[in-house]
């Protein structure tokens, strides 16, 4: 039989395992309240799958159309003047921070050039700081881009970009994840000569966005804007050929993915090929990496599109597809 001491231990001990049980008890009623409370206000802004991420409220449906919908596809030489420049910019409602961009906006405006045609790039940087503008792809490399354009100056880059495909281009300073993480990125187009199916194309850039200067992306968003996709969604005829230009320029993630919801796609790695390499509904992309997705829609209604990585898509790289 027990010992008084043993019997009496065993009380006490059941006893304070029935108040810490009780303590924790009231204590996950209230972590559910506000788990609850936290769940209620998302259903309220975007629905159960949504995010509390909201674009500005200044910035209506067709505010990025311009870094959305690419230009047409043309031959013959092509001639942009790109402007470095220093300033804040808003990536989200009420949150905003001190970038480095191209022209103004995150990210840079879509460049687009016939495999074999000239790109003629003038890049001015109006910054305190040095810069530079590096395309991704083969070209000369007399023109590669990697020198430093100082503060004030102006240097213009002229080559034929090659293989037909998809690319990045960025300011290739270090820290890279500095120039990168503060805004200075952008798409280049490089069609075959022989063209592409006609189709609905849209660019898709994902960043990151760093708007509390501690050194890490805090807000993800396709396009230079955090929930924008969410609040305003990308808009395909219904059975279209959809032509999706994905590209990962976040510097602070070792991957990010780009998912489907309710349909698949063809995968062109890199878009440098005419025949798929894969058919899924998930592509994975390190930085730098990009992708051709096409698919189409045959049912009208709402497709979501997000990383499959929950830090980036709950911080406002969610998304809609809407087939009408």
């Amino acid at each position: 039989m027990p010992t008084r001491r043993e019997w009496l231990f065993g009380v006490g001990g059941a006893a304070g395992a029935l108040a810490v049980s009780a303590m924790l008890s009231r204590r996950s009623s209230r972590n559910a309240a506000r788990h609850d409370a936290s769940l209620d206000d998302a259903t309220m802004l975007h629905g159960p799958y949504g995010h509390s991420v909201e674009p500005p409220a200044t910035l209506g449906p067709t505010a990025l159309d311009d870094l959305t919908i690419p230009p047409l596809a043309r031959a013959g030489r092509v001639a942009r003047t790109i402007t470095i420049t220093q300033q804040r910019v808003q990536v989200g409602a009420g949150r905003e921070m001190d970038a480095w961009t191209f022209d103004g906006r995150i990210p840079g405006q879509i460049l687009r050039v016939r495999e074999g045609d000239t790109l003629a790039l003038t890049v001015r940087n109006l910054t305190p700081h040095p810069h530079n503008l590096h395309t991704h792809g083969a070209h000369a490399p007399t023109q590669d881009g990697w020198e430093p354009i100082p503060p004030g100056e102006t240097r213009t880059y002229e080559f034929a970009p090659r293989p037909a495909g998809l690319y990045p281009y960025h300011c290739d300073l270090l820290p890279s994840a500095q120039h990168l993480g503060r805004g200075l990125y952008g798409a280049l187009i490089v069609d075959p000569v022989l063209p592409r199916p006609s189709a609905e194309e849209r660019v898709l850039i994902l960043g990151g966005f760093d708007t509390d200067d501690d050194g890490r992306s805090d807000l993800y968003g396709w396009n230079g804007v955090a929930g924008f996709f969410a609040r305003h969604p990308l808009k395909v005829p219904v059975g279209a050929l959809v032509r999706l230009h994905v590209l990962n320029l976040v510097p602070d993630e070792p991957v990010a993915t780009f998912h489907l919801h309710a349909q698949t796609f063809d995968v062109f790695r890199s878009g440098t090929r005419r025949v798929p390499d894969e058919h899924s509904d998930v592509v994975p992309l390190t930085l730098g990496e990009r992708a051709m997705l096409e698919m189409r829609f045959d049912a009208p209604g709402r497709y979501m599109f997000h990383p499959h990585q929950p830090r980036l898509a709950e911080r406002g790289a969610m998304g809609w597809i809407v087939a009408v």
